[in-house]
């Protein structure tokens, strides 16, 4: 019961963290003068870049994926991928973990493949994803001036790039298996074999140097899409301002957003984006006075996060019946002795 109410909580507070950062915005920036910033948009062209910039993140996040799965667990296929893929986006609006995990387990049922294994790959791929956020954030830090409170956020950014530093050099050290020189042989045969023989870890325990290079080059274009598209966005909603302000400043937005407070970032990012961005962006909308710059950031934080949502959720109902059907089939690894299934 205590075990129950303790996952209970652990799942509702960060949407009361989230919720607390909301109501913190909305009483600093009235939701009437938010809704009036949605005025100074395109619907049209605001919706047309928002489907271009969904489709181009959905296929080099689904070809990275693909070509991941195929180096450490079998051979997938880019469209064999996409109604998992799709289904795991409308998850994890809910529930990140289990958007994850839904790909594990549609690979477990249509293939007999190891749900851990699977499992271990998308572990694999947060954790590039995670270091390219710091390492973007950490890089764009040293190029930006921030003052009062935003300042403290610059330094927390660059204390955390070498604390991710530290970090990867201790992921190379022990996955390397250098560790293994350095530390008592009790350990090394007790925790050090137990981590290495998890199925959750065997994509960190046969990667190369070569693989870290090339899953980390699957992820950067998607990463370099997400902070150029803001660029445009600003513009759609009669902003100005320089690529270079755009290249330095939402990376930081977005590891902040990366802070497991809240779900997917909610609140955070759009807290973010006003604070960082309210002295930095310019417009005619804010000299006539028709909306202040707290507003219209916030606006278009919201507005974009909304079509973002509203366009994985689709795309995930999309593919939802059909990829029910295939999890209703027999398992394969019921019928076949597959030495990769958990």
């Amino acid at each position: 019961m205590k075990h129950a109410a303790f996952r209970y909580a652990k799942n509702l507070l960060p949407w009361l963290v989230a919720l607390g950062l909301f109501a913190y915005l909305f009483y600093k920036i009235p939701p009437g003068q938010v809704w009036r910033g949605l005025r100074f948009v395109n619907p049209w062209a605001f919706a047309g870049f928002t489907v271009v910039y969904f489709l181009i993140i959905l296929a080099l996040d689904n070809y990275g994926l693909a070509k991941v799965l195929s180096r450490f667990e079998s051979p997938v296929g880019f469209r064999e991928l996409l109604p998992a893929r799709c289904v795991s986006y409308l998850l994890s609006i809910v529930n990140y973990n289990a958007g994850q995990a839904a790909i594990a387990l549609y690979f477990k049922k249509t293939r007999g493949l190891s749900f851990f294994k699977t499992l271990g790959v998308i572990l694999f791929i947060a954790v590039t994803d995670l270091y390219w956020i710091i390492a973007l954030a950490f890089a764009s830090s040293f190029f930006i001036e921030l003052q009062g409170h935003a300042n403290t956020v610059q330094h927390w950014v660059q204390r955390v790039g070498y604390v991710a530093i530290a970090a990867l050099l201790l992921h190379i050290l022990f996955w390397g298996g250098w560790l293994e020189r350095i530390v008592p042989r009790k350990i090394h045969f007790g925790f050090f074999d137990w981590v290495r023989g998890r199925h959750l870890f065997q994509p960190f325990h046969h990667a190369k140097f070569s693989d870290y290079v090339k899953i980390a080059l699957y992820r950067l274009p998607i990463h370099l899409t997400i902070i150029l598209s803001m660029g445009f966005v600003m513009r759609l909603f009669q902003i100005s301002i320089s690529w270079l302000e755009v290249i330095a400043t939402f990376p930081i937005v977005f590891l902040l957003g990366a802070i497991p407070l809240t779900p997917g970032g909610l609140g955070a990012t759009q807290l973010a984006t006003v604070e960082l961005l309210k002295d930095r962006v310019t417009s005619p909308l804010f000299s006539s006075g028709q909306v202040k710059p707290e507003e219209l950031l916030l606006a278009i934080s919201l507005a974009w996060m909304f079509a973002n949502y509203l366009l994985k959720a689709l795309a995930g109902l999309l593919f939802l019946r059909a990829t029910k059907r295939k999890l209703e089939m027999p398992d394969p690894s019921h019928q076949t002795n597959n030495p990769g299934s958990d």
